[in-house]
Order: structure tokens, then C-alpha cells, then sequence
């Protein structure tokens, strides 16, 4: 771990001062010199500024403050904006969503669950829970994921469930443009502060040792019943970028890895010592376990397995896919913020990690107008990640949770290891702007959804819409 290889020198140097007698002067003088080691060996480093878990002595429970997004932020200089400030802002944004208030997530609390359609849930009177039904448990594409009955209180199989979650500023300007005439917010941007969740839940009885997992109260189904949280997508609009910034973070262990080290000319199988929740110690995991059933999602493959960590594609002998983004510097980066948030923070949220996030090289565009034409020239090609393109960060960005079976993009190769840069997915592949016939708006599927709804449309016929356009890019990548 690249964070803690740093910091061992000055650990080490804190043992030789606390188990040597010394005379002052010269632990005075070694502790100089670790101070000075310190900050040349991590100023550089993308690490969790200490401020972020702050803790409130009235409450005693941490208070991460917003981080800033508009003009006067590092966001407002896209010639000097960096790697690093993409990840710094998904982390804080992520602990000020978790903060605790009254017993609950501020994002429960401050934020509103609306349905597909921007239309807000209805809550019990009185109570602040999640609320979900059957329509909740199918992803973009139209698969179902399920968990690992071996891993459950009751040997069953439980669904995953997602609930959606906006703020004001982007609840009121979508219903603003919804009701107009396209050609009148073809250029048109959400504000900067405007932010999307999708949080993906499960039965907690599908977890037979719940204590490291987040839980809270809902009703599926009208069934009152207990949820632990899996994984979040955390998307907002930052100066400078109205194609939102794409962060993921999932729990800890819900799946293995493939192993791209062992990977020379032919996939290596994928296997867990341990139950997890989504694989089984008895499973042997291939490519196979990652195909879509959109049409039959019963097919799905419970033994699901992530192919990419922190959204960095890999080939052969663990080598970075050559993309758009410097696989390594982003890798890295992802890395050390993650070890650096582990050090600092208590709560239950620490098991949690930071899988990346995807953004556009906006610089050179003017905000918003300029930047508002690139997207909308970009259209469908807003995911293309081939070297000299714009995509940043994580370029195969995705949630174990959420994207399950669309890892290896909409049209996947025949086998992991011949994973390419034409073939992999991100975000943008399902999140564009439509082209010149669209706008920067309809990158999020809850417009089109409220644009749907304005226009009589059910949340069914929605729903099969949005499946039909994936339909159409995987027939064009053939």
C-alpha cells in the first residue's frame, strides 16, 4: 500500500523517539527531520484532508462540511484543476452525504426519494424511511441481481433494490425544463450544487453478520422490513462540468476480483475462499457469469465477480489498458485517498470505499454555453475513452451493484483478457446528451423520465424506452 509505505519512515521514527533515551536536543532534532520528511513525501500525495472528520463535541458524531464546487473552487480553473481534486471532491462529498443527522444519513434527511419520473415518494406519516417496490429492483438493462443464499440468515436469495434521491436545486430545475419545448433548453445546463444518489439496497436478511453494513428502516413491497445499504452513485454538478461528476462507492467484500496479474493469453477462473454476497465459495466465476439476460433477467447469474477495480481497465500480466485517462496516476490516486480515509474515519461508513469516478475534459470550452455545444456535438460518442478523447478518471467506471452484467461494456468481447478500449463501458455510454438533437440535460435519465411523465408516458413505458436505446447502442456496436 502505497500510502503507508510513505508514512513508515516517520512511524518508525516515532519508536526510536518514545523507546530511546535521548537527550533533547537530539530528539528535538529527529523530530525535525520526520516533519520534514513527511511533508516532501506526501504533499503530492491525493490523500483525505483531516477536516473532513472533524468531530461535533455536542453531538459527537462526525461533520463533514460541503465541498465547494462553484467558480471560487479548484473547479474554476480547468487549466490548473487536477486528478486528484475529482477524487478529494467524490470522498467529501460522499462523508458530507453520510453525516449523521438525528439517527439518520443527511442524505435521507435533507435530500428527496423520487421515483424514475421526479415524482417524490410518498412517506408514511411521520416517518422517514425508504420506500421501495417490484419496479425498484431492475437495473438499467433490465437484469436483476440477487444475492448468495449461502451468505443470508435464512438460505434465500434476496433481490437488490435501488431508491433515487435529489436535491432541491436539481428537483426544481428539472421540473422547470420538463414542461418546455426541447428547443428551448438545447443548451441549457443544471446549476452547479444540482446532485443525484441512487442507492442500491438489500433485505438485511440477507446478511448473516450485518454489524459492518449501514441499516436503516423501509418498506418494500408494503412490507415493513429492515434495508442494508450496498452501494451509491454520487452525481453532481461541479463548475465547469454539466456532465455531472460520476462517483461509485460500494461496501467492502461483496465480491472477488479477477485476477489480471495471472492473466496471460486466456482468462484465469475466478473463485473465493469465503462466501460473499454475491458469489459463492463453490462457484467457479467466467465471462458467462457476467452476461445480460435483459430478456429473461431470471438467467441471471447470481456469482458475479468485478473485472476492473476502481474502474481502471487492465490487460494481460496486469498492465493498464492504453484509454484516455493515465491509468496509473488514476489508479494510484484512487488508491491512496481510500488508505488515507480509512486512517481517519470511525463511523460505520469506514467500510466503505471509493470505486472512482468519470468526468469530460471540459478545458478550452467556455462554462456553460461552449461546454453545453461540446456535449451535445459529443452526443453518443460522450463515452468513447480511446486515447486523445475526453473522458477522465475511471473510464470503465461502474458499481458492482448497479452495473453488474454491462462491466465489459454493452457489446463484451468473447473473453475478458481480449478487453479493449472499443469495447468497455462507462456511465456515458447510457448517460448522453442525445446529440444535436438532445441537450446536456437529458443526461440524466430522471429528466427524461419527468419529460416522459409530462408527456403522459408511464414509468413501465419509461422504462422499456430507456431499455429500447440501450438495445439500439449494442446493436450499433455489432
Amino acid at each position: 500500500m502505497k500510502f503507508f509505505k510513505l508514512i513508515f519512515p516517520f512511524l518508525l521514527g516515532l519508536m526510536l523517539i518514545t523507546s530511546c533515551k535521548k537527550e533533547k536536543k537530539e530528539i528535538k532534532k529527529i523530530e525535525k527531520e520526520i516533519e520534514t520528511y513527511v511533508k516532501n513525501e506526501i504533499k503530492d500525495l491525493c490523500t483525505a484532508n483531516s477536516s473532513w472528520f472533524t468531530i461535533d463535541p455536542t453531538t459527537g458524531k462526525r461533520k463533514t462540511k460541503a465541498p465547494k464546487e462553484g467558480k471560487s473552487s479548484v473547479f474554476g480553473n480547468n487549466t490548473t484543476v487536477s486528478n486528484c481534486d475529482f477524487h478529494q471532491w467524490s470522498w467529501q462529498k460522499f462523508l458530507w452525504l453520510t453525516n449523521d443527522v438525528a439517527g439518520k444519513p443527511l442524505f435521507m434527511k435533507e435530500l428527496i426519494q423520487v421515483d424514475s419520473h421526479n415524482v417524490p415518494v410518498t412517506q408514511p406519516e411521520g416517518q422517514n424511511k425508504i420506500i421501495l417496490t417490484a419496479k425498484e429492483n431492475v437495473q438499467a438493462t433490465g437484469d436483476i441481481l440477487k444475492s448468495n443464499k449461502a451468505f443470508s440468515t435464512d438460505n434465500t436469495s434476496y433481490d437488490v433494490y435501488y431508491s433515487i434521491h435529489v436535491n432541491d436545486t436539481l428537483y426544481h430545475n428539472i421540473e422547470k425544463y420538463a414542461k418546455m419545448d426541447k428547443s428551448k433548453y438545447t443548451d441549457a445546463t443544471f446549476p452547479v450544487g444540482s446532485l443525484e444518489l441512487k442507492v442500491a439496497w438489500v433485505d438485511a436478511r440477507a446478511i448473516k453478520d450485518t454489524s459492518s453494513y449501514f441499516l436503516t428502516d423501509a418498506v418494500i413491497n408494503g412490507n415493513e422490513t429492515q434495508i442494508a445499504l450496498l452501494g451509491m452513485h454520487v452525481v453532481g454538478i461541479v463548475y465547469n462540468h454539466p456532465e455531472f461528476i460520476w462517483a461509485t462507492f460500494e461496501h467492502d467484500d461483496l465480491v472477488p476480483y479477477y485476477d489480471w496479474k495471472a492473466t496471460t493469453t486466456a482468462d484465469v477462473p475466478v473463485t473465493s475462499k469465503t462466501d460473499k454476497l454475491f458469489f459463492n465459495k463453490n462457484a467457479t466465476g467466467t465471462i458467462d457469469n457476467l452476461a445480460s439476460h435483459y430478456n429473461d433477467p431470471s438467467k441471471d447469474n447470481p456469482n458475479v465477480f468485478a473485472v476492473n477495480k476502481y474502474g481502471v481497465p487492465r490487460q494481460a500480466e496486469n498492465t493498464f489498458l492504453a484509454t484516455s485517462q493515465n491509468g496509473k496516476q488514476n489508479f494510484d490516486n484512487i488508491e491512496i485517498i481510500n488508505e488515507s480515509v480509512k486512517l481517519q474515519l470511525k463511523d460505520i461508513w469506514k467500510n466503505y470505499f471509493y470505486n472512482g469516478s468519470i468526468w469530460i475534459d471540459t478545458e478550452g470550452y467556455k462554462y456553460p454555453t461552449e461546454q453545453a455545444k461540446l456535449l451535445n456535438s459529443l452526443g453518443n460518442n460522450l463515452s468513447n475513452s480511446s486515447p486523445g478523447k475526453l473522458t477522465r478518471g475511471s473510464v470503465a467506471a461502474y458499481n458492482i451493484t448497479m452495473e453488474t452484467y454491462e462491466q465489459l461494456g454493452f457489446a463484451p468481447p468473447k473473453s475478458i483478457h481480449e478487453q479493449s478500449v472499443t469495447t468497455m463501458g462507462n456511465c456515458f455510454s447510457c448517460h448522453s446528451s442525445n446529440g444535436t438533437s438532445g441537450s446536456p440535460l437529458n443526461i440524466s435519465h430522471i429528466f427524461n423520465g419527468a419529460v416522459d411523465r409530462n408527456k403522459g408516458l408511464s414509468k413501465t413505458k419509461t422504462k422499456q424506452k430507456h431499455l429500447n436505446e440501450v438495445l439500439d447502442i449494442v446493436k450499433s456496436l455489432k
